[in-house]
């Protein structure tokens, strides 16, 4: 084939060679014309499809060993899916009222539903529409007849519309060397499989399916977001030699992942793990992470029925126990009335990301909120808990909820439960009111922790998901760099710590702007914590602060970039490759 290039996320570094093994591959969508006569046996093929593909979901979920028992959750959400009322009723009405064959009755009803998960504002929700993919791809196997094989071999590149955790049951990824899905995000099964096999991984590669083929010889390039296909010799040489130094370097520094991560100058960042589930402490506590910065505790609420406190108690108790002795930093339901799903019903609104959600949501149904922190108060007694409350952007909301717990404590107490009457309370710094009162928020705080993905997001007005802005989304914006400063500074005269718990901080170019801040600790996926541990203990700090003055100096965002290039460039020379995308290269795209 001829060389081409494809551009995608990368959710997983690394590099990889290999030829491509395609999964759920059911050619072209069937699109024929029926008559009347005919539309009530394309509405029973549809039934007998649901059926087929239900019994192949409850094979896999059979196949879920105990250390990834949430993988059973998410497999009978689909089982559940495939027979959805709304789904199937809304196909056979297609293939009734278009007179349409069952294919493509079904493919239309699938892009529907995707298309509404697609507009959501939260990037877990966003990835959720993989799960509807998943089931749609597994119907329209059954109807056209085709499986996918389940043998990829050895040295493929495994690639899919998307994969699912009943595909992970269904296959052997011992011969795998990286994946590459069209669709999936930074949260979704892809990423976080490729992340626990430390193979790369691209996400987001709409034309991929398009462009190769069963067979073809392709390039992942997990660090710069790059899939080549039709390599020419020039670039296999290249691209081994690359993948064989990158490996010898992740191998020594997730040998020395427990070591602290001192700058050369003596200066220590704590740098911490961000988690979703209670299963992921084994990994967390592998990465030599120093604690937790950042639990997302929304999860548990996107189901079909609210989880009750003894649900949550369990829940945040696994976590604690799995992380001791140290500290999680839980943060506070984070949802809004786009994404609560059937759990609760609420208005829709016009703009979600500027309407009910984080704080906002949790204040206004005090009910589910006064439900979690009972359940955060409790698992306080048994570990090293903090709270954290995302999208503040008043002084008054910080306190309301400080009025809250102390009335929970005393209901607790009164029925003589154990409990944390205080723990430490910090906020997330995501909105520009809250950068402009931070310090009056210090000063009824424990602790700040910044968001640096919705700040970015709110202070430049954009639409990070959006390509027509995308390339506004830039961290060296004047406007970004002396709000990161104000949020840290403020912090320190109130003698309060602050993290960075957003995409800066696993960036080598953001970490290193950060360290010269001043910021105390730093937070991303526990794939990442070894190469941020190993490049702070290459920098120094002094050098740093020097670099943060100068960039907070300038309001030419290109000599920002080019300060920042250099001066990283002389301390850690050639394996600066070897980091994360950096927001540098995010700004040519």
């Amino acid at each position: 084939m001829a060389r081409a290039l494809l551009y995608g996320t990368a959710v997983s570094p690394g590099y990889a060679i290999g030829r491509v093994h395609l999964l759920h591959v059911a050619g072209m969508v069937e699109k024929r014309r029926i008559a009347p006569r005919q539309a009530e046996r394309e509405q029973q093929r549809l039934r007998a499809a649901s059926e087929a593909v239900r019994e192949a979901l409850r094979e896999a979920m059979g196949k879920v060993p105990e250390d990834l028992a949430e993988y059973r959750e998410v497999i009978a959400a689909q089982m559940e899916l495939a027979r959805d009322p709304k789904l199937l009723e809304s196909a056979a009405k297609r293939i009734e009222s278009d007179l349409i064959c069952a294919s493509w009755a079904l493919d239309e009803t699938i892009n529907q539903l995707c298309a509404l998960f697609d507009k959501m504002e939260d990037p877990y929700l966003r990835d959720r529409a993989q799960d509807i993919r998943a089931v749609g791809l597994r119907l329209r196997e059954s109807l056209q007849g085709s499986r996918a094989a389940v043998a990829p071999g050895e040295n493929c590149v495994l690639m899919a519309e998307d994969l699912s955790p009943a595909d992970v049951m269904d296959m052997d990824f011992s011969g795998v060397q990286a994946l590459v899905t069209a669709q999936g995000g930074p949260t979704s099964h892809t990423a976080i499989l490729a992340r626990g096999l430390r193979i790369p991984a691209l996400v987001g590669l709409p034309d991929v399916l398009a462009t190769v083929h069963e067979g073809d010889s392709v390039i992942v390039d997990g660090v710069g977001g790059v899939l080549l296909a039709g390599p020419e010799q020039d670039d296999l040489a290249q691209y081994t030699a690359l993948r064989d130094e990158y490996t010898a370097w992740e191998t020594r520094v997730r040998a020395a992942a427990h070591w602290p991560a001192d700058t050369r100058d003596g200066v220590r960042v704590s740098v911490q793990a961000n988690m979703e589930r209670p299963e992921e402490a084994g990994e967390m506590r592998e990465s030599g992470a120093d604690g937790v910065g950042l639990y997302r505790t929304e999860f548990s609420f996107l189901r079909d029925v609210l989880p009750g406190e003894r649900e949550l108690l369990e829940e945040y108790g696994a976590v604690v126990r799995g992380v001791a002795p140290a500290r999680v930093v839980f943060r506070t339901l984070d949802v809004g009335a786009d994404k609560m799903m059937r759990a609760q019903s609420n208005a829709k609104e016009p703009n979600p990301a500027l309407g009910l959600r984080g704080i906002r949501f949790c204040l206004r149904h005090r009910h589910i909120f006064r439900t979690q922190l009972r359940a955060l108060m409790r698992v306080g007694v048994a570990g090293n808990v903090a709270l954290m409350l995302p999208m503040i952007s008043t002084l008054d909301e910080v306190l309301t909820v400080r009025d809250i717990m102390r009335d929970l404590h005393g209901e607790l107490a009164a029925r003589h439960i154990p409990h944390a009457e205080k723990l430490p309370l910090g906020v997330m710094i995501e909105t520009p009111a809250a950068v402009l009162i931070a310090d009056a928020l210090a000063r009824e705080c424990d602790f700040f922790s910044i968001g640096t993905n919705d700040l970015i997001h709110y202070l430049l007005a954009i639409d990070r998901n959006n390509h027509q802005v995308a390339y506004l989304n830039e961290a060296l914006h004047p406007a970004v760099v002396r709000s990161l400063k104000r949020i840290i500074d403020s912090a320190h005269r109130e003698g309060i710590w602050v993290s960075v718990c957003g995409e800066l901080a696993s960036d080598p170019y953001g970490l290193a702007l950060l360290l010269g801040m001043g910021v105390d600790a730093v937070s991303a996926s526990p794939r990442f914590v070894p190469g941020m541990k190993h490049m702070l203990r290459r920098l120094d700090a002094a050098t740093c602060m020097d670099l943060a003055y100068n960039v907070l100096m300038s309001a030419d965002i290109s000599a920002s970039q080019r300060m920042v290039r250099e001066r990283l460039q002389e301390s850690l020379g050639s394996e600066l490759a070897f980091h994360t995308t950096s927001i540098l290269a995010h700004c040519h795209e």
